[in-house]
């Protein structure tokens, strides 16, 4: 697929909000695009993350704050549950990978330990207009906006303006002279991407294909960070993926009635994950 911007997209689907625009498309190797485009100038829409309890899904946590929209979010282990990627909600830190003993305590993993705990996150904030400040930048770094970070979702690495899989520790050579790619950098897989625009839009995409193993038909991240390009973003940032990529969407019927919220990405029964992304309305 070679296009200009999302604008070029054809085959839209409506949601539950007029803020918030959903298409679907196949990529050049075959696999299904999931993109979901919020327009951030409206004041009828915010982005947050959302942290789930033990066993939940994607599904859960939208159902829990009426999204219009739901993807998967950031890493956790397997083995505890516990997330490795940071999460900030209403200004607390609900996530802390320093605190999870299954990442800080893997000794092969200490080498590394500096780059994965500043690895790149999208930061939530407000205006005084109102509006919602996105930034997408590496934890340990200053605001490019004026004021405090709301809310913030880590996972990485960055896919724009370039790919950062080895300064986040994704591709690494460990100590016995071993080659890892922890994430499949370079191998094709079931992706979720978070992006923004120059004209104040924000797009989400999940992109799978096949039954969504760990490592099938898909994207590398090159080829997603060139997507992602093509779509309009000038900034972005790979979530989690593989058997994580889920996204929920509230659609309407052909007739314009509310359908509910529909799984249109994501395996079955639904992947369980640690933290999600939602766009959600905002009562007014």
């Amino acid at each position: 697929m070679h296009i200009n911007s999302w604008r070029e997209l054809k085959n839209e689907m409506a949601t539950s909000s007029p803020a918030v625009r959903y298409f679907e498309f196949e990529t050049e190797k075959g696999s299904k695009a999931h993109l979901v485009v919020v327009d951030m100038n409206s004041k009828k829409v915010r982005l947050r993350p959302f942290v789930n309890s033990s066993g939940s899904d994607t599904s859960d946590s939208a159902d829990s704050l009426n999204a219009i929209a739901a993807v998967n979010g950031g890493y956790f282990n397997l083995s505890n549950g516990m997330s490795t990627s940071y999460v900030v909600v209403n200004g607390k830190t609900v996530c802390d990978p320093k605190l999870n003993p299954a990442l800080v305590g893997n000794a092969k993993l200490a080498p590394f330990m500096d780059a994965i705990i500043d690895r790149t996150e999208v930061r939530l904030g407000s205006a005084k207009d109102g509006k919602q400040i996105i930034d997408i930048a590496n934890h340990n770094s200053a605001n490019l906006h004026a004021g405090a970070t709301d809310d913030s979702l880590q996972a990485g690495p960055r896919l724009l303006p370039a790919l950062t899989a080895e300064k986040e520790a994704f591709v690494r050579k460990e100590a016995d002279g071993k080659d890892v790619d922890s994430i499949g950098v370079h191998k094709t897989a079931a992706r979720t991407a978070f992006g923004v625009t120059d004209d104040g839009h924000v797009l989400i995409i999940c992109i799978a294909g096949g039954k969504q193993d760990e490592f099938s038909s898909g994207v590398t991240l090159s080829q997603l960070a060139d997507l992602m390009r093509q779509l309009g973003c000038v900034n972005a940032m790979n979530f989690d993926g593989g058997t994580s990529t889920t996204m929920v969407v509230a659609l309407k019927g052909a007739d314009g009635g509310a359908v509910g919220r529909k799984m249109v990405c994501g395996k079955i029964p639904q992947t369980k994950v640690k933290s999600t992304m939602l766009v959600v309305p905002v009562v007014q």
